[in-house]
């Protein structure tokens, strides 16, 4: 592979591995990247490298043909308290939108949410995961899709989505259909 390769190849792995913010298996990113597994074990091996440095806030973990972006082992308390003070605290307005359209269309991918809501969503989709209120639906998927948690209709009183107020309504409202179909087309 040549250099040019390695380093399209590289910023393709840190991005994958920053977004889903979960250990992948070596086999699942080079189908992913259209790379060989050994490709990918060697990107990786160098970005391990570049991150194992002391003063840096980030690090790659490799075991058993997983690999996983996570935070500096030094820095977990800070972390830790940081992500409790999140959870606790009231969801934000963007965080409550992004809940409702989850809710009322999901299972939806990043990408439909985004399209709906007109921003970038990675953050708030990760901080509804972190509180419980939403998961993935499948592991295994190339595009992950969101859907609300069982915790989230426990703590609404209600049995399932359908159940929410003016389901019907919502969850096939013509402008966000429009919105889905403009979207796929581009």
């Amino acid at each position: 592979m040549d250099n040019s390769t390695q380093v399209s190849l590289a910023s393709k792995l840190e991005s994958i591995l920053f977004a889903a913010g979960k250990p992948l298996r070596f086999k699942h990113l080079a189908e992913v990247c259209g790379v060989t597994i050994g490709d990918v074990e060697a990107v990786l091996g160098e970005l391990q490298q570049r991150y194992s440095q002391p003063d840096g806030g980030l690090n790659i973990i490799i075991h058993q043909g997983e690999v996983a972006l996570t935070t500096n082992p030094d820095n977990t308390d800070l972390v830790r308290q940081f992500l409790k003070k999140e959870e606790l605290g009231e969801l934000t307005r963007p965080q409550l939108e992004a809940l409702s359209v989850i809710a009322y269309r999901g299972p939806i991918t990043k990408a439909e949410l985004e399209q709906i809501r007109g921003v970038n969503c990675s953050l708030i989709l990760r901080n509804l995961q972190i509180r419980g209120l939403v998961e993935t639906v499948s592991e295994e998927a190339v595009i992950p899709r969101y859907q609300v948690t069982i915790d989230f209709l426990r703590f609404l009183g209600v049995k399932s989505a359908q159940d929410l107020p003016n389901y019907e309504s919502l969850s096939t409202h013509a402008n966000l259909e429009q919105i889905l179909a403009t979207a796929a087309k581009s």
